[in-house]
């Protein structure tokens, strides 16, 4: 390790791909682009984005080829958008109102990305940053600006404003420890594929990055978000000892595939979460206990107009001809700013309390009808389960269990009364009526994600309110704590899909709780059966009535780690 030139200066970000890493940094600045003004800006703009296309779809390729098949589906996403109508008519319609064509390009891509950023979903919200990139890229054709450099001929942690898709799919796993970046968010497409690698990521630390600088070591936790730039004895001490618990864990988790794991005596399914077809395939590699959440939205946007049911059937059987277990379907979940062409829904002050999820359906009832029907017909190939977001009143429930009956009678189908119907909960409102609401459910989920935030009133894309953002909060461990024991209470299924499930403390919480399925991404399957595994239940009631007790998500997380530490 090259020696320190300054104190330590320990970072709190948002942990986003897991992994322990130490290592020296390697700084990558920000580029400055300024597009000139050209002779003919809209024949240009028209020329840059047919390279982009092109130099993306290479990219798309080369991942492929190599097995990246998550990298490979982002960027063929990217260089679609690259020659998308709603982004070259954005920027030639203000091209014709007079503006210049760098004034043109980042004002499209402000609009069209504020617009993706208002859905309250964060792998919709992603596609804001997709966006970004391509127009940063096209930008950088216009100028005359080459990609940055990353291979730098030794394993190092990348340190960066931020780092795009394309940056990070070229990335060589062998010479990359891990990424700290200021700005970003833990489901953002740098991320998955980042775990996809297997590389440690840390996002959301804010402008700390300043102060490190090219050669000086850095310390990263991807789980816990914590990082250490000049790292003292202590902190490398730390550090090379999570190092080691890591790597025992890895080892661990890999005698958990396709195995039951038990919380003492009683089954708990650990789940995969899927949003996409190369999600669905490394469910599968990673013999995941089912699908918990199976994300439709894919299915449904960057075309004109939505899936048939023909097209959506075909991928729910798929999924459920997959699998032993439960493949839980969330039905789409979009609205808000119109996200797609043919939802035709007017604008909103604030889409995280408008028109989306279940509340959309009934001013689309064909298209929620036609996912219907595919949802039942798919149920002939598996154990198929439907699952409704954006769920906030017992009446909604009643109306939507009705309407899928009345569907199934007009289909024909047999399979409306075997299709257990559930409801996500993210909503405070159903989480504290779920006693109520658990007469009219087969099953809840817990999206935590949402729950959080609507708990905490704190928008989870503003990178400002990170700290408001972690489901250890004693107020969401409460609420989850009340789900748990209205389901059980019930006798129906409980889950939790959101991304604290991924987290073993959080898991151990649930866990304790009595939700029976965690649902992750697949990556993480196995990680969280090795964890859950070493549990001692004895103590974790009483560690979970500790944590609701506790005055911060820090200390909750105390209460349960102690738990888990005394196993």
């Amino acid at each position: 390790m090259p020696e320190q030139s300054a104190q330590q200066l320990a970072v709190q970000g948002i942990g986003a791909a897991p992994g322990v890493s130490i290592g020296p940094a390697v700084v990558l600045d920000v580029v400055e682009v300024v597009v000139p003004d050209l002779p003919n800006p809209a024949e240009a703009f028209a020329a840059a984005t047919v390279e982009v296309h092109t130099e993306l779809a290479k990219l798309s390729a080369t991942a492929r080829e190599r097995g990246r098949e998550e990298a490979a589906e982002v960027l063929e996403a990217q260089a679609q958008m690259a020659e998308d109508p709603m982004l070259t008519g954005a920027v030639e319609e203000k091209l014709g109102s007079g503006m210049s064509l760098g004034s043109a390009i980042e004002e499209a891509s402000a609009e069209l990305s504020a617009m993706l950023r208002n859905l309250d979903d964060p792998y919709l919200a992603a596609r804001a940053a997709d966006i970004e990139e391509v127009v940063d890229r096209v930008a950088c054709n216009l100028a005359g600006v080459p990609p940055r450099q990353l291979d730098v001929g030794e394993p190092a942690v990348f340190v960066a404003v931020s780092l795009t898709a394309a940056e990070t799919s070229q990335m060589d796993p062998e010479q990359v420890l891990g990424f700290v970046t200021e700005t970003g968010g833990p489901t953002s497409h740098v991320v998955i594929i980042a775990r996809s690698m297997g590389v440690p990521a840390v996002v959301g630390t804010g402008e700390s990055v300043n102060a490190i600088t090219t050669g000086e070591t850095v310390t990263l936790d991807g789980q816990t978000g914590e990082v250490v730039f000049r790292p003292d004895e202590t902190s490398l001490a730390d550090f090379s000892a999570r190092v080691e618990r890591y790597e025992a864990a890895i080892v661990a988790a890999e005698s958990w595939r396709g195995r039951q794991v038990n919380f003492g005596d009683a089954p708990i399914s650990v789940a995969a979460n899927v949003a996409n077809q190369a999600d669905l395939d490394r469910a599968i590699e990673e013999q995941a206990d089912g699908i918990g959440l199976l994300r439709t939205e894919f299915l449904f946007l960057d075309r004109p107009s939505p899936p048939s049911e023909e097209e959506q059937y075909e991928f729910y059987a798929k999924a459920a001809a997959a699998f032993d277990a439960p493949v839980v379907i969330r039905t789409i979940d979009i609205g808000g700013d119109k996200p797609a062409e043919y939802l035709t829904i007017p604008g909103e002050e604030n889409p995280f309390l408008g028109v989306r999820g279940a509340r959309l359906y009934h001013h689309h009832e064909e298209v929620f009808e036609t996912q219907i029907r595919a949802v039942l017909r798919a149920a002939a190939h598996g154990d198929v389960w439907m699952m409704a977001p954006m769920i906030s009143t017992v009446d909604e429930i009643i109306d939507l269990r009705a309407w899928v009956k009345r569907v199934a009678a007009e289909l024909g189908s047999k399979d409306a009364d075997r299709v257990p119907i559930g409801a996500m909960v993210e909503v405070p409102a159903l989480a504290l009526t779920v006693d109520a609401a658990a007469e009219h459910l087969d099953f809840v989920s817990i999206g935590s994600n949402d729950l959080t935030q609507y708990t905490l009133a704190a928008d989870r894309m503003n990178e400002d309110l990170g700290h408001l953002q972690d489901a250890m909060h004693p107020s969401v461990v409460a609420l989850c704590d009340l789900v748990a024991a209205g389901a059980k209470r019930a006798s129906i299924s409980s889950s939790v899909c959101g991304l604290s499930a991924a987290d073993p403390v959080a898991a151990a919480a649930y866990a304790a709780m009595g939700i029976d399925k965690l649902s992750v991404s697949a990556s993480m399957v196995n990680l969280i059966k090795a964890s859950v595994s070493e549990l001692d239940p004895g103590p974790g009631s009483d560690a979970v009535s500790s944590a609701i007790r506790q005055p911060s998500a820090v200390a909750a997380r105390a209460a349960i780690d102690a738990w888990r530490a005394s196993g």
